[in-house]
């Protein structure tokens, strides 16, 4: 797909071009599948962007075929293109059967633009879930359930994964990576001294994945909210201080030459396979590190290492914030078979399911404390259990008051968004980044203003007072009052 813009396809109306320009968005690996539209009553169609539950989700398919007595082809589509991916086929009214939660869109507007179809499950799964894990507005709407979280919230996508190799031949200390800013600078320059690239990023495609790892940076560098919104006063602050300063970080590393050349071009898949091949020292990720390199070069993992999230100064105390868990999945609303589409979604909540899930090592489950002794490599579990001490519950508009939900299915994508603004500051096209982050705070707070009028007008009881949280409290899970 990256050689054609969404205005281009729009221009073609007929449904071989979509279809091909939906396969063009795939991986070269698409797993079981081909890479075609779903929601056409022939069997199921699954997409998911889980890069480390390639092999698994394609013998899983296989084994719900069995199952359910209908073929079920999955398909895999990296991170950087699956959004892209669906919008395209739902505006083709060809959604996928099954797919990941990856559109970037809230629940209340997938609910609304028929994106998703109700689940209906069995009262014995509904019985078996975990107390707490369904949340009116993260999973319901209007009491009704759309999807369940398969992983835990406590994780973070800005995690210090290195080669241990290349660590000892620069004369670092695996043992003891970089925790701070001013640490990671003089471990590149030794790097780099070594004849080692030091670094890269995924600050290519669509900038999605350095636009999510910047949002926790900034939590780290003192930013008292996430996503640009400042929990206690419920304002959006892209421009604060937290935020100037780590771009400013990754700035100076790129104009500096510690990043490997063609990072400003690199998806996901792209910086990953630099870093599994044994291309570079450092890749800033998610917990899915380890199992996306897995796949791509198997013999990568004895060398992994990993530490926390960046903080700005020495000594802070490491603390960024999730809101609570949001569905993993959905069922298509234009699914021919919903009924057979959420038998495959019920059977990820099985012991068997869960159990290679957690072996895959990509985002952890919902109970942390079983990847402890599951079939894992030793620095994956160290990240896990850094996070059960460095990611705290994030207060939530919508959980305080559920009406937020019609708030969410008025608000609008706003481009170009942080990851965005990241790309043009480090290529050089925008000079003002203090700037360009202030016109990203007014573009969200007008969104949320026109979404809170046309919500009130339907009859909502909602007010930008909803989203500030003046009891909040740094370094502690957010506890709603009675």
């Amino acid at each position: 797909m990256s050689a054609m813009t969404r205005r281009r396809f729009l221009q073609g109306s007929s449904a071989l071009a979509m279809a091909a320009a939906l396969a063009a968005c795939g991986s070269d690996d698409q797993g079981s599948g081909s890479g075609s539209g779903g929601g056409d009553g022939a069997g199921l169609q699954w997409w998911d962007h889980f890069s480390s539950f390639q092999k698994f989700h394609a013998e899983w398919a296989a084994k719900q075929s069995e199952s359910l007595g209908t073929k079920v082809t999955y398909s895999y589509y990296e991170a950087s293109k699956a959004p892209e991916a669906l919008q395209l086929a739902n505006q083709a009214k060809a959604l996928p059967d099954i797919y990941s939660n990856v559109v970037g869109i809230p629940l209340g507007a997938l609910v609304k633009d028929k994106w998703v179809h109700e689940l209906d499950l069995s009262k014995e799964i509904l019985d078996a879930l975990p107390e707490g894990l369904n949340t009116e507005g993260i999973t319901n709407i209007d009491g009704k359930l759309y999807g369940l979280p398969l992983f835990s919230f406590r994780q973070y996508t800005a995690v210090t994964w290195f080669n241990t190799d290349h660590f000892t031949k620069a004369g670092l200390d695996p043992n003891a990576p970089p925790a701070t800013y001013d640490a990671f600078r003089e471990a590149c320059q030794k790097l780099k001294g070594a004849g080692i690239a030091p670094m890269t990023l995924a600050l290519g495609a669509d900038g999605g994945r350095v636009r999510d790892e910047m949002d926790d940076m900034a939590q780290t560098g003192g930013f008292p909210g996430y996503q640009g919104l400042n929990f206690t006063t419920g304002e959006y602050q892209y421009h604060h201080d937290a935020y100037v300063n780590g771009i400013e970080f990754w700035k100076e590393l790129y104009d500096s030459g510690m990043m490997l050349p063609g990072t400003n071009n690199f998806s996901v898949v792209n910086a990953r396979t630099r870093f599994a091949s044994g291309g570079v020292a450092f890749f800033i990720d998610g917990p899915w590190l380890p199992g996306g390199s897995r796949v791509l070069q198997p013999d990568i993992l004895p060398k992994i290492g990993g530490g926390q999230i960046l903080t700005a100064e020495a000594g802070a105390k490491v603390a960024t914030y999730r809101g609570l868990g949001a569905p993993s999945f959905f069922v298509s609303g234009s699914s021919k078979d919903p009924e057979n589409a959420t038998k495959i979604i019920e059977s990820f909540t099985t012991e068997e399911y869960q159990k290679s899930m957690t072996a895959a090592m990509d985002q952890p489950p919902v109970d942390l404390d079983v990847v402890d002794s599951a079939d894992v490599i030793e620095p994956y579990k160290k990240i896990i259990n850094l996070f059960k001490q460095q990611v705290f519950q994030a207060p939530q508009a919508i959980v305080r008051n559920p009406d937020i939900s019609a708030v969410d299915a008025q608000r609008k994508p706003i481009t170009p968004h942080l990851g965005q603004v990241m790309q043009g500051y480090l290529g050089g096209n925008i000079t003002d980044l203090r700037g360009a982050l202030k016109k990203l705070s007014d573009a969200f707070e007008a969104d949320r203003e026109q979404a809170i009028t046309a919500a009130k007008s339907s009859g909502a009881d909602v007010s930008p007072d909803d989203y500030a949280f003046k009891d909040w409290k740094p370094g502690a899970d957010y506890t709603y009052g009675k």
